[in-house]
C-alpha cells in the first residue's frame, strides 16, 4: 500500500508491478531513484471526487482504459494551440522534454505538478497551470522533500487545496 494515501485519503491500489514501457523510457531515461520507487507502489492513487492523481505507470505507458486524460494531456493542448507554429510547437516540446507530469488535476481548472529532468534542475517539482502549462513556479528541490511537504501539510495553501 501506498503510505501517501493516508495522509492524502486518497484511494488507492496497489501496484500491479508493469513496468515503463520503452517509448517512455527513452523519452525520459533519468528519473530518480525515490520517485522510481515511490511509482512503483500504486497503480491507482488518486483523490475521492477523482480530479487530483498521480500519473502512473500504466498511465505513462498508455495502458490506462480507465483515465480518460493522457499522462501528457497538457503537452497535448499546448502543441495544439500552435498548430501550425512549429517554431512554439518545439518550445513547448523542449519544455515537456524537461517536465515529467506526476500529478494532474481538474479539481479547480487544469495545473500538474511535474519533476524535472534536465541536468540543472534534477529532480526538483514544478507546478504549473493553464492557460500557460509552460510556465512553472518551484515547489520542492526534491521528490522526497515534496512528499514529506504533503504529508506535514507544509506546502502552500493553493497547492494543498487540490488534493
Amino acid at each position: 500500500m501506498n503510505l501517501l494515501s493516508e495522509y492524502l485519503h486518497f484511494i488507492t491500489k496497489d501496484s500491479d508491478h508493469e513496468t515503463l514501457n520503452k517509448r517512455f523510457q527513452t523519452r525520459y531515461s533519468n528519473l530518480p531513484d525515490d520517485y522510481l520507487a515511490f511509482l512503483k507502489t500504486y497503480s491507482l492513487l488518486t483523490n475521492h471526487s477523482d480530479t487530483t492523481w498521480f500519473n502512473s505507470i500504466a498511465d505513462f505507458n498508455e495502458t490506462n482504459d480507465e483515465n480518460d486524460f493522457k499522462w501528457n494531456e497538457f503537452e497535448i493542448l499546448s502543441l495544439d494551440a500552435f498548430d501550425g507554429d512549429v517554431e512554439n510547437q518545439q518550445v513547448v516540446k523542449n519544455f515537456w522534454n524537461q517536465h515529467v507530469p506526476i500529478i494532474l488535476s481538474v479539481k479547480k481548472g487544469y495545473a500538474y505538478f511535474a519533476l524535472h529532468v534536465s541536468e540543472e534542475n534534477f529532480g526538483k517539482i514544478y507546478y504549473g497551470q493553464e492557460p500557460e502549462f509552460e510556465e512553472t513556479e518551484l515547489v520542492s528541490d526534491s521528490f522526497s522533500a515534496f512528499i514529506e511537504a504533503i504529508q506535514k501539510r507544509s506546502l502552500k495553501k493553493e497547492y494543498l487545496d487540490l488534493f
